[in-house]
């Protein structure tokens, strides 16, 4: 049964973003004036946003591994600049609604970013103990 799971790409993601799924059912369940009517659209967005940033730090450090952080702050800072346009929109397109959507926007942004930067950090640390061992 683990050899199934290994071979899910990104698997981790899949993981987090039930419980983000989860949880903002709850949410929605509890308190539902303070989510934002089209946070599934949201959720998908950052599901997809998180993917592709994954995939594309995947793709280049196999072909370049020693510009890791050139890679991953270049796809950090694209993330930071799609996910501005995506807000510029649905803030345009529904203005009553601002607050709502800023709020949920900030709060899932920084939950996929941490999700990312946690998923770094953890692969980094692997990386890094393997270094020290091979010394």
């Amino acid at each position: 049964m683990n050899q199934l799971f290994s071979k899910i790409p990104h698997l981790g993601l899949y993981k987090f973003s039930f419980f983000v799924l989860l949880g903002t059912l709850i949410f929605n369940i509890v308190l539902p004036q303070y989510l934002y009517h089209q946070i599934w659209v949201v959720l998908l967005f950052f599901f997809l946003l998180t993917l592709a940033s994954l995939h594309i730090i995947e793709k280049f450090t196999k072909r370049n591994s020693d510009n890791f952080l050139a890679i991953y702050f270049s796809v950090m800072i694209g993330r930071l600049f799609i996910s501005i346009i995506f807000a510029a929109i649905f803030i345009l397109a529904d203005r009553t609604h601002v607050f709502n959507f800023s709020i949920n926007f900030l709060i899932l942004y920084l939950l996929f970013l941490g999700f990312e930067i946690y998923g770094i950090m953890t692969n980094l640390r692997h990386h890094f103990k393997k270094g020290i061992e091979d010394e």
